[in-house]
């Protein structure tokens, strides 16, 4: 079992039961989110994003490890999901401030 910190444990749960409330309130108000070539920033712009995914995705997300590097914590994990070539192996690469997620970036 791979340890996390309570907000990235958090946002993963959420994410996997399609909680965007609880998964938003994981982030800081200012954080920042990379995914598919765009940045989004702020509590606004992340919950938008949140639930665009669910509805188009429907991403269920398994950690495979985690690493901590330079004050981020990288993991690495199978997607599933309806999308082609589902599952795939994504890497979800965080900061945390505060006990909050400040910056997310998956690739």
């Amino acid at each position: 079992m791979t340890m996390l910190d309570t907000a990235i444990d958090r946002y993963f749960s959420a994410t996997n039961t399609r909680n965007n409330q609880l998964a938003a309130e994981c982030f800081d108000p200012d954080a920042c989110v990379f995914d598919e070539g765009q940045q989004l920033t702020g509590l606004e712009s992340i919950r938008h994003w949140l639930q665009h995914t669910q509805q188009k995705y429907q991403p269920v997300v398994q950690v495979l490890a985690t690493q901590r590097s330079y004050g981020e914590v990288w993991v690495k994990t199978q997607v599933s999901g309806q999308f082609q070539d589902s599952p795939i192996q994504l890497n979800y690469i965080f900061a945390l401030q505060d006990g909050k997620i400040s910056r997310l970036m998956i690739r």
